[in-house]
Order: structure tokens, then C-alpha cells, then sequence
């Protein structure tokens, strides 16, 4: 079943006629549109729009899917507008949206504290990857959404607010055999001919372009051989001789494959910026306010050890 959030991405862009001008009207950027675009077409199996440089216009079958996007949506208005007459949101509880790494490491202390500071009210975790956090977001159906981004990079959402909560560094994932497993440090340009496994299908989300920078600032253009949509997956591949590739610590935290090492690049070192998300900037005394506040401290802790501590709680770092 695929998201029906993502069917409003493909009116607008339709509608519109580009995904760019989509993007100024969602308060989305282009990049973010592409994504859940693409996320759209691999849940339904089959090409929604045709790209070129005048902009993008519906196949037949996207075509088809908006014919029914103009039922399916009115009447889930409709069934939320009818639920909400029967029942008002729950008090005393603010929704996290927040991809699993950040949602297992950053947050649980955070919420911990939460509890301690404010007993009254509940905090709910939802799962969701950034972009999809962000469409809950703008939905009303979240409080906060945990996002990513790009340092040095615009921001992803520029029209919401953002508080960094934790820049996350990547690690090079070599075969436990591979010729650079026994270094300290890797240095990046020594990967250059390697093939390269990505951790996801489209080059569009923030840790594709952290690894897509990094490649650039080492002076070479990657052969990347297979994509995958999850990091056990990524290390499954590398495990088997099948590529090398890049994983942030965090998504790393709850263990490295056996038949694999991670080694910290040597020199500039690639990292993603973790950050909390809100509608608005919230006030210091409300609850969300404090949540947002606790998340950034829970980050700041994470940043004051040492790199190294974070990384050799689940494995070895030579």
C-alpha cells in the first residue's frame, strides 16, 4: 500500500509543472519533492511522471492515479474531519516523528528526561524517515519531526524550524578482509576504484549527498554497484565482497555485521547533521519547547565524548 500524503506531491507537481515550482508551494525543497516522488513510483511499481528540462508532465498511468487522488482524498479529509467531531486530540502528549537510528539513540534519554520534568504529559514516537516525518509535520499529525541535512548545504525545509540536535560522522565499512581493514584511519582517495554499495534508491536524500561530497572533495566519481533501502542490507553486501560503502555511526549503533570493520576517514571527515523539526519555534515553557530543548542536550552529550566512545559501544574501531 503506498502513502496517499505522496499523492498531494504529485498534484502539486502536475499542477504546477515542475517539481521545483511544487516545491516552493509544499515549502518543500526540489529535492525533497524528487524524493517522496520517487518513494511514490517504487510503492506503486510503475512511472508517475516524465522528467525533462521544460519540466515534468503525468504518464498515463500517473495520469490515472490523479483520477482517483480526486476521491481519495476528499474523503479522507472528510473521515478526519468526522473523527475530529467525535474526539479531540488526546491531551498532555506531544508526536515525535523519527527515523530509527536517531529514534534508538538520541531521543530515548531525551525522553527520559522528559518524563522527569513534565510527568503530566506523554511523549509518542512515531516512525518515519526524514522527508516522510516532514509531510506528518506539515499534516498536523506530529509535534516534531527528527530530520537530516547537509552541512554547508541549504536547508532541506527551509520554511520550517530547525534546531541542530547532533552531526553525525560516517564511517568508511570495508570487508574484514579488504586490503585497508587493518588501518587505523582510510584515507578516502584510496577508495576511489572501489565499488561502492549506497544505502538507498535515489540519490536525492541527505546521506546519499554527504557520500556523493565526500567522493568529490577525494577527487573521484564513484561506481556504485548496488543500492539498498537499509543499512543491516548495506552491510550484508559489504560482508560478502560485493562493494565498500559509507555509514553514519548512529545507524551503526546497534551492531556491525561479524564479517565486517569501520574505520574513521582520514583528514575532513564526512558527517550528516541530525536536527529536530517544528511547525514553529516554540516557546521555552511550553512542553514541546522542553522536549526540543532535552533533544539538543541529549545531542550536545553525544558530541562531547569522544568520537571513538560512540562508535566502539556496538563495534571496533581500530
Amino acid at each position: 500500500m503506498f502513502d496517499v500524503r505522496r499523492l498531494v506531491v504529485l498534484q502539486e507537481v502536475v499542477r504546477s509543472g515542475s517539481l521545483s515550482s511544487a516545491a516552493v508551494t509544499l515549502n518543500y525543497t526540489t529535492s525533497a519533492v524528487s524524493q517522496q516522488i520517487t518513494a511514490l513510483e517504487r510503492d506503486i511499481g510503475v512511472t508517475l511522471l516524465v522528467r525533462g528540462p521544460n519540466g515534468a508532465r503525468p504518464t498515463a498511468a500517473g495520469s490515472r492515479l490523479l483520477e482517483h487522488a480526486e476521491a481519495i482524498l476528499p474523503a479522507i479529509a472528510a473521515a478526519e474531519r468526522d473523527l475530529a467531531r467525535m474526539s479531540s486530540a488526546r491531551p498532555g502528549a506531544i508526536r515525535v516523528a523519527s527515523f530509527a537510528s536517531a529514534a534508538a539513540t538520541i531521543l530515548p534519554p531525551a525522553i527520559a528526561r522528559f518524563r522527569a520534568l513534565c510527568p503530566d504529559v506523554d511523549v509518542e514516537l512515531v516512525a518515519a524517515d526524514p522527508a516522510d516525518g516532514v509531510g506528518l509535520l506539515a499534516a498536523g499529525d506530529v509535534d516534531a519531526a527528527v530530520i537530516t541535512e547537509v552541512p554547508g548545504e541549504r536547508p532541506e525545509f527551509p520554511r520550517l524550524h530547525g534546531v541542530p540536535v547532533y552531526d553525525d560522522e560516517f564511517y568508511v565499512v570495508l570487508p574484514a578482509s579488504h586490503r585497508l581493514a587493518g588501518a587505523a584511519e582510510v584515507p578516502f582517495a584510496a577508495l576511489a576504484d572501489e565499488q561502492w554499495i549506497v544505502s538507498t534508491e535515489t540519490g536525492v536524500c541527505p546521506d546519499v549527498r554527504v557520500f556523493e561530497q565526500a567522493c568529490r572533495q577525494a577527487g573521484f566519481v564513484p561506481s556504485v554497484t548496488f543500492r539498498a533501502e537499509g543499512y543491516s542490507t548495506v552491510q550484508g553486501l559489504v560482508a560478502a565482497g560485493l562493494g565498500v560503502s559509507l555509514v553514519p555511526s548512529l545507524a551503526a549503533y546497534g551492531g556491525a555485521h561479524p564479517d565486517v570493520v569501520l574505520r574513521r576517514v582520514l583528514g575532513r571527515r564526512p558527517v550528516r547533521r541530525i536536527a529536530i523539526a517544528t511547525a514553529h519555534e516554540p516557546a521555552a515553557s511550553t512542553p514541546l519547547g522542553t522536549f526540543v530543548s532535552l533533544a539538543r542536550a541529549a545531542g550536545a552529550q553525544f558530541c562531547s565524548q569522544p568520537v571513538y566512545s560512540v562508535a566502539e559501544r556496538p563495534f571496533s574501531v581500530a
